[in-house]
């Protein structure tokens, strides 16, 4: 191979490693808007569920469940469930699950509210079941450890006097065990309450299984009130994503760039040190105006943030210095089409 030959491939090989270094991947945790489209509904409804599964008349808990979680996404004013009981029977307004258009849209006249969430306890099975597990532990024994002339060694007690030393060993022993798992199913739909019709229904099954071992391992076992709450709250939370912006995390490229700062602010992003790396990036921006790639990552930081105006502005900035960026022009409509869905 001749020289020029060698030169030429370490010329190659060295503009891909710049290629590659360009950009870096990270995980970013960001908002998504609702999968439902909830435009115009600012105020709802939860109404108490019907009970399908356990015969004890839990709709009243699982709506106050439900509305919990809601309140909590900050999205919807939400009329507490006594005052919901209260105007619903000074109305007269009985209904079962689920109630057509004409009794929704009486629901709503009631309640005054732009939409309501109603639904049913589908399904909750819970199965407890008990047996003996055989393990190896090491155990006490009534022998003593002996030093070579068949004297018994001793430790040190708690005081002065000497506490002979005790042998272990390797034994199966028998332990009592205890597994209780559970099965849980909500069906939860949201109707607007001036046109009757429904936004969005769904069906939430949450299940769960929880073992223990030993009195101290059966102790720390949740008991049946306990695992229908948390999977009622699972199924809850998973509906709520129809109805209101939720966390999701993916994949996103930060951009190397010409000046230190921003490079820096790469790293430490990439170690998750995203306000130590935002503070890089506004360096970079200020010392080198032209650096497009550092605007372009605090638009990522930002929008990591849910502070989405001022991402929008960071990729505007971004596509002002590089306008045939089809990465910063893909940024741009993304995060308008975000802040539109989210209004």
């Amino acid at each position: 191979m001749s020289r020029e030959t060698r030169s030429a491939m370490i010329a190659a090989a060295c503009l891909g490693l710049m290629g590659c270094s360009q950009t870096e991947q990270v995980k970013v945790e960001r908002l998504e808007p609702p999968l439902a489209d909830v435009h115009g509904i600012k105020e709802l409804a939860v109404l108490p569920f019907a009970d399908r599964a356990t015969g004890l008349d839990v709709g009243s808990p699982v709506a106050e469940k439900l509305a919990g979680v809601v309140i909590n996404t900050g999205r919807y004013r939400v009329m507490k469930i006594d005052q919901v009981k209260k105007r619903l029977a000074g109305a007269g307004i009985n209904f079962t699950y689920p109630p057509d258009a004409a009794m929704v849209r009486k629901i709503g006249a009631a309640l005054g509210v732009d939409a309501v969430l109603c639904g049913e306890l589908q399904k909750f099975s819970f199965d407890e079941t008990g047996g003996v597990l055989k393990a190896r532990e090491q155990v006490w024994t009534d022998e003593y450890v002996r030093d070579r002339g068949g004297n018994v060694i001793s430790d040190a007690g708690t005081g002065d006097e000497a506490v002979p030393r005790k042998r272990m060993e390797n034994r199966v022993v028998e332990k009592n065990s205890l597994r209780r798992s559970a099965v849980l199913e909500l069906e939860v739909r949201m109707a607007d309450a001036f046109l009757g019709n429904v936004i969005c229904a769904e069906s939430e099954t949450e299940s769960g299984s929880w073992q223990g071992t030993g009195p101290a391992g059966i102790a720390k076992i949740p008991g049946r009130e306990v695992i229908f709450d948390l999977l009622l709250d699972r199924a809850a939370k998973k509906f709520v994503r129809q109805i209101a912006a939720h966390p999701i995390e993916e994949d996103r490229v930060l951009e190397h760039g010409t000046f230190h700062a921003t490079n820096l602010g790469v790293e430490l992003a990439k170690n998750n040190l995203w306000d130590e790396a935002m503070e890089k990036w506004l360096q970079a921006t200020k010392a080198k105006p032209e650096e497009s790639a550092a605007y372009y990552n605090l638009g990522v930081a930002f929008e990591r943030k849910g502070i989405f105006d001022f991402a929008s502005k960071a990729y505007q900035n971004a596509l002002t210095r590089k306008p045939q960026s089809q990465r910063y022009i893909k940024a741009v409509a993304a995060i308008q089409k975000l802040m539109k869905d989210l209004e």
